[in-house]
């Protein structure tokens, strides 16, 4: 059978809850047996630890100012490729 991947919370108690789509999906109902495959989702704790590495950074006055200034040369990388 085909596998399904979603994300869910652990409940108090260590319980995770299923969607009602993927229990259909599935065809399950109570007392069925299925296998589960743990893997924590760090994505947000990863993203973090890069993020922090900027704030080292004393080139970078802010997210937003830095932004600014990459896009300030967009105009000429444009206007150069335009050319080719």
């Amino acid at each position: 059978m085909k596998a399904i991947n979603y994300t869910a919370k652990v409940l108090p108690g260590g319980h995770i809850s299923l969607p009602h789509e993927i229990k259909e999906a599935m065809g399950l109902v109570v007392n069925s047996v299925v296998k589960i495959t743990l893997e924590k989702d760090v994505r947000k704790e990863n993203a973090m630890k890069v993020f922090g590495i900027w704030s080292k950074r004393s080139e970078i006055k802010g997210g937003i100012e830095y932004v600014e200034d990459i896009r300030s040369g967009w105009d000429k990388r444009t206007k150069r490729i335009d050319n080719v």
